[in-house]
C-alpha cells in the first residue's frame, strides 16, 4: 500500500562465542581460512575505506537499508554495541549512499569496528581522515534521505553475495571479509591456527 510504514527491528542476536576464541580467530587471516573453507567470503569488490593494515573480526549487526531511504542506518547505529560490525544490505542499489561522514563518526564515538556496505559510500576523504574502517563498492555524491519509510534491523541479509545473519561472525583484513556461523569457528580455528603459525 502506498505510503505504508514498513520498519522492522529485531533484538541483537549474541553470538555466545567465547571471547578467547574470537582472539584465536583474529590472529588467523582470510586468505589462510580459505586454504579449507570456499564459502562464506564477501566480493571482492568490496574494498576499505579509512585504514590499511587492520584485522576485525566480531559480531553481525544486519541492516537493510532500501533505496533512498536511510534513517534504518541511524536506528542501527544507536542500538549496536560496541565491538559490533554493521553489514548493510542495499537491496542492488549501487547509486545512493546510505554510509558517509557523519554515520562514520557516530560509529566511530559508539566503538563499533567497521561497517560493511554493499553500495557506495560517500565524503570519503573525511572517512580516510578519521581512521574509521569502511567496506564499500565505491564512491558516490548522491545521497539518501531520512524518510523513515522502511528497513529492518537484525534480520538475514545478504552482503557481497553472501547470506549474513544477525550474530554471524565476520573477519576481515586488506584481503578481504569472510562471515562465519558460530557454530563454524571452534572446528576452522583448530584447523586453520596451525596453518597461519607456520606460515
Amino acid at each position: 500500500m502506498k505510503g505504508r510504514v514498513m520498519i522492522i527491528i529485531n533484538e541483537r542476536v549474541d553470538p555466545g562465542v567465547p571471547a578467547d576464541l574470537l582472539e584465536r580467530l583474529r590472529a588467523i587471516p582470510p586468505a589462510t581460512i580459505g586454504h579449507v573453507l570456499h564459502f562464506g567470503f564477501m566480493d571482492n569488490a568490496l574494498r576499505p575505506t579509512g585504514r590499511r593494515k587492520f584485522t576485525i573480526c566480531g559480531p553481525a549487526f544486519t541492516v537493510r537499508a532500501m533505496a533512498v531511504d536511510s534513517s534504518i542506518v541511524h536506528v542501527a547505529i544507536d542500538r549496536a554495541q560496541p565491538g559490533d560490525i554493521l553489514v548493510i544490505d542495499r537491496n542492488g542499489d549501487d547509486k545512493h549512499a546510505c554510509w558517509g561522514e557523519m554515520t562514520s563518526l557516530a560509529a566511530h564515538v559508539k566503538g563499533l569496528a567497521a561497517t560493511i556496505v554493499d553500495g557506495p559510500l560517500t565524503d570519503v576523504i573525511e572517512i580516510e581522515e578519521m581512521g574509521y574502517l569502511v567496506f564499500s563498492r565505491g564512491i558516490s555524491p548522491i545521497t539518501t534521505r531520512g524518510m523513515g519509510l522502511t528497513g529492518e534491523i537484525n534480520t538475514v541479509v545478504q552482503c557481497g553475495g553472501v547470506s549474513v545473519a544477525p550474530g554471524d561472525i565476520i573477519l576481515a583484513d586488506d584481503n578481504g571479509i569472510l562471515a562465519l556461523k558460530p557454530e563454524q569457528i571452534p572446528m576452522l580455528v583448530e584447523r586453520c591456527e596451525p596453518l597461519a603459525q607456520a606460515e
